[in-house]
């Protein structure tokens, strides 16, 4: 016999059909009220209430019910950048038992330093960035070493070779404020050089070219960046000579330079575990890693660029987006962002597009006359590439 489905809306949950009357979607102003108000908080102000919540308030529910706490391994903060989620996700899995909480350290937040060491002093283990004062009050990653000396900082991966020619702007005249757009904080030199140099956006396509990569040194990055990134890690306590080596041997690992790669994340995440002593599992991460990066801006591997490391490039830049199941997303061709490019370089003065790099190039008459006439010519030659 067919069940009847009544027009109420219904939820199965393993079990029999459970029919909800339409009141109990129905709620109370102040319920609205109470969830505006949690939506104004950051992230680490709600991560503030949730571990405390975890940490008193569930096992005392857990006796006076006789539930059984399904997580009974060590509880793990990760506090960080936008690669923090990426270390803790990887921690959790590592150790599937463990309660692992993602603190982000990125804007700002109500709560204060204070408020934010004594919940992490909660936790067995708490790895950290380094973050400027500014994002949490009353201080930042200095105060919080004193406060919480149990804290293992680690590095953020950062590596220029396969992103050479991305670069940060920082508007002068708003306090050094990064500007933003058409993709996110990622600028091209090459592109902003071109504008305030005065060339079409056709001519800046011409740029775009292996010869113009190999007259810079953008093909030639390999060294330093290793070198930079090892010594980087190296004032942490940390040796990825090996981790790069086996980065590298997976083609391109970054998708920016900012931006590492699950897997890049997941090795590190290990690194860390075998700081305090947690015990390492032995499993693919590769089946079950999540690229929450890859949400983000992707900048991409120029053709003339990757080929030098054996990898695929191409022109395609990828715009932000958080909410995959609401879209697809938006990307952008060469052209595309060039075009999208000078509506904001338009309406921006030079102080507002300001980088060493730019104004070295701007400044030097050969290299300045040398760009501009490599562009022309290699659009003449019909050297302009689309994707």
């Amino acid at each position: 016999m067919r069940p009847r489905v009544d027009r109420a809306p219904n939820i199965v949950a393993g079990g029999p059909l459970v029919t909800l009357a339409p009141s109990a979607f129905r709620r109370p102003a102040a319920t609205y009220r109470e969830r505006a108000i949690f939506r104004m908080l950051s992230h680490i102000d709600r991560q503030i209430l949730r571990s405390w919540r975890e940490y008193l308030i569930e096992p005392a529910l857990a006796k006076l019910t006789g539930r059984v706490l399904r997580r009974t391994g060590p509880r793990i903060a990760v506090l960080g950048n936008c690669q923090a989620y990426g270390i803790a996700y990887a921690l959790k899995l590592l150790d599937p038992t463990a309660t692992v909480d993602h603190f982000s350290a990125i804007g700002r937040n109500y709560s204060d330093i204070g408020l934010l060491a004594r919940t992490l002093a909660t936790y067995d283990h708490v790895f950290a960035h380094e973050f400027p004062p500014g994002h949490v009050r009353n201080g930042g990653s200095d105060v919080l070493a004193e406060l919480l000396p149990k804290a293992v900082f680690f590095p953020a991966i950062t590596f220029a070779a396969f992103h050479p020619d991305l670069i940060y702007l920082l508007d002068a005249t708003r306090g050094n404020a990064q500007l933003t757009r058409p993709v996110g904080p990622y600028h091209s030199a090459l592109a902003v050089f071109a504008h305030r140099r005065g060339l079409s956006v056709e001519d800046s396509r011409g740029l775009f070219a292996t010869n113009v990569f190999d007259a810079l040194g953008y093909c030639d990055m390999w060294n330093d960046s290793v070198r930079e990134l090892l010594d980087f890690c190296g004032r942490y306590g940390f040796d990825l000579s090996g981790d790069i080596m086996n980065w590298s041997r997976r083609g391109v690992f970054m998708y920016s330079t900012v931006h590492p790669k699950a897997f890049v994340l997941c090795d590190l995440a290990k690194r860390l575990a075998e700081r305090v002593g947690l015990p390492l599992r032995n499993l693919d991460f590769d089946l079950y890693s999540i690229h929450d990066l890859a949400r983000s801006e992707i900048f991409p591997v120029y053709p003339g660029i990757a080929e030098r490391y054996g990898a695929k490039g191409s022109y395609l830049f990828k715009l932000q987006n958080h909410h995959l199941s609401a879209g697809t997303g938006d990307f952008m061709t060469l052209p595309q962002y060039l075009e999208a490019c000078w509506r904001v370089y338009d309406q921006s003065r030079p102080e507002q597009m300001s980088h060493p790099r730019i104004e070295r190039w701007l400044a030097d008459d050969k290299v300045s006359a040398w760009l501009v006439a490599a562009a022309r010519e290699n659009r003449s030659k019909g050297l302009q590439p689309v994707l």
